[in-house]
């Protein structure tokens, strides 16, 4: 199982290619990996400003008003999609549909089973 994670640079401008415009093609994307069975979840994050951070000191949760970014990019949405291999995870990263400043990081999920 991989977890696609949707990262861009807010500072560079989206152009015709904004969230809105391409909502309806994540959802054909997502339909379509429905209908392959493949599937597990996915969804689009509401923007970084004002979205809080929490540190754990010892025994403290330390709150910090949002933005608070180390780095410029920040993640803009996922997908969690089951795939046979590192092969198979990248094709399904070249069908995400991204403006011209965003980026698809592919990483496995190491799953514990219970029981």
């Amino acid at each position: 199982m991989y977890m696609f994670l949707i990262c861009y640079d807010p500072a560079i401008p989206l152009g015709p290619n904004d969230p809105p415009t391409l909502q309806p093609q994540h959802a054909a994307l997502g339909e379509a990996l429905r209908g392959e069975g493949r599937y597990v979840s996915g969804g689009a994050l509401m923007p970084y400003e004002g979205a809080p951070v929490v540190r754990v000191q010892g025994q403290r949760s330390l709150g910090v008003d949002g933005p608070y970014a180390e780095t410029k990019e920040v993640l803009g949405g996922y997908y969690v999609v089951d795939c046979a291999d590192a092969a198979d995870a990248e094709a399904v990263a070249r069908r995400i549909p991204v403006a011209s400043n965003a980026w698809i990081q592919v990483r496995q999920l190491l799953l514990h089973n219970k029981g």
